[in-house]
């Protein structure tokens, strides 16, 4: 698709590593080229990554980008101008920042009409932008989706700089090069186009066994196997440490020497040993930059700066949680989102796509946060069961059949709530605003279980807030929620 260059429409920059260029950059760019507002495409790679990531030299990725375009059918679109692969971020030293890149190319080019295209997973990490908020209010944005990342571009999508696009298939440059260098999954290889895979295969070429450090997990619980097990099964070099035959590490325990040789340690400890052990990491071992430069751990509700002791020492650190209830099976991982952050985020999004999850990026310091959204999903939907078997065995039903009654109601609920949002996913007295059933349910409630009643009239509340109920409407329920007057309980 070739356009004139009278018309007035946006110079759509889309920049990255493209290192390497993949399918769903190919995709991206079939998008842009079919947006009525953008008139031409300025891919722009990354010539120094702010973030410190290596990459292969410059002039190798615009070749295989260029190749990728000309195999796609969009040599003439670069012949003409529709589409350009920019050298802008090469003529300044230093890490190539977005706000500098946009600022130069206003400047140069004042007659063009600049945005941005970034994928969601930026919108998760604009916190680390740099002045991504001067950013956006200078030059729109078209965001397209990612995997793992709906929730940031639906936060967003309302903002006037915010033209979102389509969802990219959940493909990384990361996962391709791991794939052709042995030490990931090989299907991320059907992603990267003919045209380019010769040259690609010499620039990332197959690591020989031993030459990447190993992959230490330290804690035998059901985390630390499930990982180990997952990360062994993509064939990663992985050694786990167990003083003993217990399913549980011991923190004081002797720590083994060929630590000092890992690529990524991984703690998998419980949250109250997690302080102890980094610190034990820190000071016993001989540990370097070079010689282990990365650690996570695997707590769901603490951050990076629980590793501070190894930050101090130099390592770059992180936190990897699956939100996944496991057994110590990898198998388990297969589709499981898996929260990251930290400096070293791109390491844990490497681990869980290497395990077959989907790696999820925090802001730092909102860990708790996301812990608690899984305990009200998850685990509370196991105390709210164990209520309602409470209330069915005060009717003389044996526990047995009142949860087997239960259990296919709460499935139903999850393939509703999987299928809509909650609001519309919800059935049942609230659902049909049938308060006069509310009100039946309280004075059972408190004679049958009254331990629940207190947690009846909370949860009531909130649905009430879910729903958006007027305030006429509330009040009204305050009033089914009450005891029967001259009720004692």
């Amino acid at each position: 698709m070739i356009r004139a260059q009278a018309s007035t429409g946006l110079t759509a920059c889309y920049g990255g590593a493209f290192d390497p260029p993949h399918m769903a950059h190919l995709f991206a760019v079939n998008y842009l080229l079919g947006r009525a507002d953008v008139d031409r495409i300025w891919l722009v790679p990354t010539a120094d990554h702010v973030f410190g990531k290596r990459m292969a030299p410059f002039t190798e990725r615009v070749a295989m980008l260029r190749d990728a375009l000309t195999a796609a059918g969009w040599g003439p679109a670069l012949a003409d101008g529709t589409l350009t692969i920019s050298d802008i971020e090469t003529e300044r030293d230093g890490p190539s920042r977005t706000f500098d890149t946009l600022d130069r190319l206003t400047a140069r080019h004042p007659a063009q009409r600049f945005c941005w295209v970034i994928g969601a997973d930026n919108l998760t990490e604009s916190h680390r932008w740099h002045r991504f908020d001067d950013l956006t209010a200078r030059w729109p944005l078209i965001v397209l989706g990612r995997p793992g990342h709906e929730a940031a571009l639906a936060a967003r999508e309302g903002e006037p700089w915010c033209r979102p696009g389509p969802t990219l298939p959940d493909v990384s440059s990361t996962a391709i090069r791991d794939g052709l260098r042995g030490v990931g999954d090989p299907r991320a290889l059907r992603w990267l186009p003919d045209a380019i895979a010769e040259r690609a295969r010499r620039l990332y070429p197959a690591e020989p066994a031993g030459e990447r450090g190993p992959i230490w997990v330290l804690g035998a619980g059901r985390a630390g196997r499930a990982l180990a097990d997952g990360l062994r099964r993509a064939g990663r070099d992985v050694q786990i440490w167990n003083r003993s035959s217990s399913p549980h590490a011991d923190v004081h325990g002797p720590l083994p020497r060929a630590l000092a040789t890992a690529a990524v340690v991984i703690l998998a400890v419980s949250d109250d040993a997690l302080s102890a052990l980094a610190q034990r990491l820190a000071s016993a071992l001989p540990l370097s930059k070079d010689a282990a430069p990365v650690a996570l751990h695997t707590a769901g509700r603490l951050g990076a700066d629980a590793l501070a002791p190894l930050a101090a020492r130099g390592l770059s650190v992180g936190s990897l949680h699956p939100l996944q209830s496991l057994r110590g099976d990898g198998a388990a991982l297969k589709g499981a989102f898996c929260a990251v952050e930290g400096p070293a985020a791109d390491v844990a999004e490497d681990l869980a796509r290497a395990v077959g999850g989907r790696p999820v990026r925090l802001p730092a310091g909102e860990k708790p946060a996301y812990h608690a959204a899984a305990v009200l999903a998850a685990n509370f939907v196991t105390t709210l069961g164990a209520g309602g078997i409470a209330l069915l065995c005060a009717l003389g039903l044996a526990e047995p059949t009142a949860r087997a009654m239960l259990v296919p109601l709460l499935r139903g609920t999850v393939e509703h709530f999987a299928a809509a949002p909650a609001a519309e996913a919800l059935t049942g007295p609230f659902a049909r605003g049938d308060l006069e059933t509310v009100a039946a349910h309280v004075p059972a409630i408190a004679r049958h279980a009254p331990q629940l009643l207190d947690a009846y009239r909370a949860l009531a509340r909130a649905t009430a807030h879910m729903l958006d109920w007027p305030a006429e409407r509330r009040d009204a329920l305050e009033s089914a929620l009450s005891l029967p007057h001259g009720d004692p309980r």
